[in-house]
């Protein structure tokens, strides 16, 4: 009996809490009883430029975050009838239902659509959109923190129009070297805002497979696109390479604010160019009579050499050595590469230089083909030729990969450009080793060793040389390959002069350094006249056939302030021979000019060397511009 009561006591208090209207927000026991609560996620719709005949919808999210359910005692706009804002009813899936639901749950939402359709292209409505529900808050319009049961409406009209906006979907560029976008969109050159047409450029597809590229239309008016003429036609090539995937229709029509994506796809079954269009007819009046156009290019199986190396140096061959590098032919295209000829050419002696294979060859796309190149001196001296590959890829149907070699002495100084003395006391001397080294492949021959007496200041001159053999130089020093000798700079510091500097002149027999090679000997922490730059534009260059050669020194400059240059240099260092061994008999315009030129009478290497000097004659080191005249 005790339990019963206790029961029923139980029940009737539980009545009393529920029943109690204003204890609809509560904690008992630390749990939280709520009521309803709406929540919408704009308390504003704006509708803007819409065209008469073409109503337009906006979604109101409408929720319940309350504790207990939701009802909705009233969802119209105060307008009424006569207002051009409506309830159209609540989003179902994808389709508009009707019927309003008169209850929101716990936790619940729903999409209510609202819709204006203005009376004139002038039109500029405002209304109300009232929601009337159980929310305990006050519904107040001035205040809609607490509970939105007021939504703003407002909305303009506009004339109608369809506006056409096409966005790409791949932003990348063919290979090298055009770099083409693969979707490019033109606009009205007039107006620079409306787009007229797009191009799709497929790059390079190889027979047997396929590239699809894709562009969204969009319709970013307020009344329905219409385009029609979704046909390809053929403009250069074979029309079956290309299809339209999408759209499928003929004609189609977009609604404002809706798309629908364009898709071609390019599968060639040959090689050669390909190019095809489509022409569109829409109501799209701000393209020039309503049409719009794409254009589709592309090349099926196109080959691309790639050569490696561009040079082959052949460093370390001594006379009668054979010495074999290899050439890599790669073919990054998609077509066959053809390989129809190569040619050799250099060497002091024929046969130096010879190739295997000697004929021509295929490449597959892909594909990699190696040529092996032997170097087999038959005397001392410099050989350089090349290996000329002929091909049919039409960017680069000739590659030529210089080849040379120095079977010949090779001479070396440390230090490089002068020689320092630091911290010499005022009347004292000093002294410092200079290493001469032979990095060539045949004997260096050393005939003398001395300062330029107009480049070696004092009497007696400051600077002077020891440690060379007695006998020197009526018997020349010669070192072997990988020989060396060191000799001693001196200096002796004479009080009454100031920017000590002497120039050193080392003559030898190597052809790949200046001859004399120049040596600077300076003593640090006086002024030093520092010697000009020589530059020669162009360092090097290939030339096709026996044309003029021009070389320009009169980028040359001396680093002193007020020093210029005073007097250029210009001399032949190396001129080719034929298999007969006669050299070539070229000349050079002038010998003392900023630019020179000269006429190449046979094939083969030049080396045109350019010294100049600044206002104290002071030459600079020697530059050389390297000419390689092919047949």
């Amino acid at each position: 009996m005790r339990r019963v009561s206790a029961f029923k006591l139980l029940g009737t208090l539980i009545l009393v809490v529920l029943g109690s209207g204003p204890l609809l927000n509560c904690e008992c026991g630390g749990e939280h009883f709520a009521g309803p609560q709406l929540e919408v996620d704009t308390t504003a719709l704006k509708f803007d430029d819409v065209a008469v005949g073409y109503p337009q919808t906006r979604l109101l999210h409408v929720s319940n975050i309350g504790g207990s359910g939701l009802t909705l005692d009233s969802v119209a706009v105060q307008g009424g009838a006569t207002s051009p804002f409506s309830v159209k009813g609540v989003m179902a899936g994808q389709d508009v239902d009707p019927l309003l639901p008169g209850f929101v749950g716990p936790g619940a939402a729903i999409d209510l659509v609202i819709e204006y359709a203005p009376a004139s292209e002038t039109a500029d409505d405002h209304d109300t959109l009232d929601l009337l529900t159980n929310d305990p808050d006050e519904c107040n319009p001035m205040d809609l923190s607490r509970n939105p049961c007021a939504i703003a409406l407002a909305g303009t009209g506009a004339p109608p129009n369809a506006e056409l906006e096409v966005v790409c979907q791949e932003d990348v560029t063919c290979p090298a070297p055009n770099d083409t976008p693969v979707c490019q969109v033109m606009l009205d050159p007039q107006t620079n805002t409306h787009p007229v047409r797009l191009s799709f450029n497929f790059c390079e597809v190889a027979a047997g497979y396929s590239r699809q590229l894709q562009a969204l239309l969009k319709n970013t008016g307020n009344i329905p696109l219409t385009m029609s003429g979704f046909e390809l036609f053929s403009i250069v090539g074979d029309l079956t390479d290309f299809g339209l995937l999408e759209p499928a229709e003929n004609d189609i029509g977009i609604q404002p604010g809706g798309d629908r994506m364009l898709t071609v796809v390019y599968a060639p079954e040959a090689e050669g160019a390909d190019n095809s269009g489509i022409d569109l007819a829409t109501n799209d009046d701000d393209l020039p009579s309503g049409e719009f156009s794409v254009r589709l290019l592309a090349f099926s199986a196109e080959p691309d050499i790639d050569v490696h190396p561009d040079h082959i140096p052949f460093e370390g061959v001594t006379q009668g050595q054979s010495v074999t590098e290899q050439i890599t032919i790669n073919n990054t295209g998609s077509g066959t590469l053809d390989v129809s000829g190569l040619e050799v050419t250099g060497g002091s002696i024929a046969g130096e230089f010879t190739i295997d294979p000697a004929d021509g060859f295929t490449v597959a796309s892909m594909g990699q083909q190696m040529i092996d190149v032997t170097y087999h001196p038959q005397d001392v001296g410099q050989d350089d030729g090349s290996v000329i590959i002929h091909s049919n890829d039409p960017d680069e149907p000739e590659v030529t990969v210089t080849l040379g070699a120095d079977v010949r002495p090779d001479i070396e100084v440390n230090p490089q450009d002068w020689v320092e003395f630091i911290d010499v006391a005022m009347g004292g001397s000093a002294s410092a080793d200079v290493i001469l080294l032979n990095v060539g492949y045949a004997d260096l021959t050393i005939t003398e060793i001395a300062f330029d007496p107009d480049l070696n200041p004092g009497d007696p001159p400051v600077f002077g040389i020891g440690g060379l053999p007695s006998d020197f130089p009526a018997n020349p020093l010669v070192l072997a390959p990988a020989g060396s000798y060191s000799f001693q700079v001196t200096f002796t510091d004479n009080t009454s002069i100031e920017n000590e500097i002497g120039q050193i002149e080392i003559t030898h027999d190597s052809p790949n350094d200046s001859n004399p090679y120049i040596l600077l000997a300076v003593n640090k922490g006086t002024p030093a006249n520092l010697p000009p730059v020589a530059k020669i534009d162009p360092p090097s260059q290939t030339v096709q056939g026996l044309n003029q050669v021009n070389l320009d020194g009169s980028t040359s400059f001396d680093p002193d302030a007020g020093d210029s240059i005073s007097r250029y240099q210009w001399s032949f260092l190396f001129l080719p021979q034929d298999a007969q061994g006669t050299q070539s008999q070229s000349t050079l315009s002038a010998s003392d000019t900023p630019q020179v030129s000269f006429i190449p009478d046979m094939p083969g290497a030049y080396i045109v060397r350019l010294v100049v000097y600044d206002s104290y004659n002071t030459p600079s080191q020697p530059v050389d511009s390297n000419i390689s005249v092919n047949p």
